[in-house]
């Protein structure tokens, strides 16, 4: 309203009116002003200038003035998350782009968001049985490659990650990695697994002697054994960690471990083990003699499949209790 417009208003106003029309007068011109200033502030922005740039083909005056409540959005908006202040979506940072003539906003995950999104997908795609809560933490990046004893190991899981990444329907063995108690057998399997989740891949690492203990106390319950087992035998990415550490019986032996890794050769599963075992002590000092007496064909047997199913390698090094 110019100010022609307003005398001709006020002048066919009765004097009880004129006062409400001169307060609603300046408020339109004050609200005006400060529009303009907002705009001013927006458009002067040194990245709206550069989404008008990025963007001049697709953009005219009047699909800018349409849409400047977007634009101001985004400007609010980003600010906000700058400095710290309350936003509309916490987390996401806001980004702009035009899609069917319009300016729209794209909220995008900031980097702690991207960060909870992938340790939540690690923990739907890592499943464990009785294993230590630090595994979720386990990183590859926790090892060295300096450190000659355990290089063995680290490289071999490099390796599989690449080989198995890259053909991921071939047949890949996994390691039987043994060595003394503390030097981060266990903390490894946890990093690769860790590692395979950020791909996608899933892999359910199993405590042996704790599964053996729940499946000993599932007899007689609501429980199934077998089902338990027919679970663990058949997921793709197997790591059963502390192998010979069990309390070995036939029935475990030929029951439990027999039936699973015989599964796992026949359908080519990957499978992993960490002992504190060579392969031939498995074998000759835990495997052949059980409470039943000694059955060295049965042992061996046994052995037979561990052997198609992984590669031994030794780790060895220090104590790192809090690894392992």
């Amino acid at each position: 309203m110019s100010e022609k417009d307003f005398e001709k208003e006020t002048s066919d106003a009765s004097p009880m009116n004129v006062g409400d029309a001169l307060r609603d007068f300046m408020d339109r011109k004050q609200l005006n002003s400060r529009y303009e200033a907002l705009q001013h502030e927006v458009f002067k922005d040194s990245e709206i200038r550069q989404f008008f740039n990025e963007y001049k083909e697709k953009l005219s005056r009047q699909i800018i003035s349409r849409d400047f409540a977007v634009l101001y959005e985004y400007y609010s908006q980003r600010n906000n998350a700058k400095k710290g202040k309350p936003v509309v979506h916490k987390g996401y940072t806001p980004a702009l782009t035009v899609a069917e003539g319009r300016i729209v906003i794209i909220y995008e995950p900031d980097e702690e968001t991207l960060l909870a999104q992938r340790m939540s997908m690690q923990a739907h795609l890592v499943k464990s049985i009785g294993m230590p809560k630090l595994i979720k933490k386990a990183r590859l990046d926790d090892f060295s490659d300096n450190d000659e004893e355990r290089l063995a190991a680290l490289t071999g899981v490099l390796n599989f990650i690449n080989n198995y990444t890259q053909t991921p329907d071939d047949y890949h063995r996994g390691l039987y990695i043994h060595g003394s108690y503390g030097v981060g057998k266990t903390h490894l399997m946890g990093a690769m697994a860790n590692e395979l989740a950020l791909e996608g891949i899933p892999v359910t690492l199993v405590h042996l002697p704790s599964f053996v203990v729940e499946i000993r106390g599932a007899i007689g319950t609501s429980q199934q054994p077998q089902e338990m087992i027919n679970a663990i035998k058949q997921v793709p990415i197997l790591v059963l960690d502390d192998i010979g550490a069990e309390s070995l019986t036939a029935w475990v032996r030929d029951d439990i471990l027999g039936v699973i890794l015989e599964y796992r050769m026949q359908n080519e599963l990957t499978t992993f083990f960490t002992s504190n075992f060579s392969m031939q002590q498995l074998e000759n000092e835990h495997f052949t003699v059980t409470k039943d007496g000694a059955e060295p064909v049965k042992a061996e047997r046994l052995m037979q499949r561990v052997k198609f199913l992984s590669k031994e390698v030794q780790m060895a090094g220090e104590n790192r209790r809090e690894f392992d």
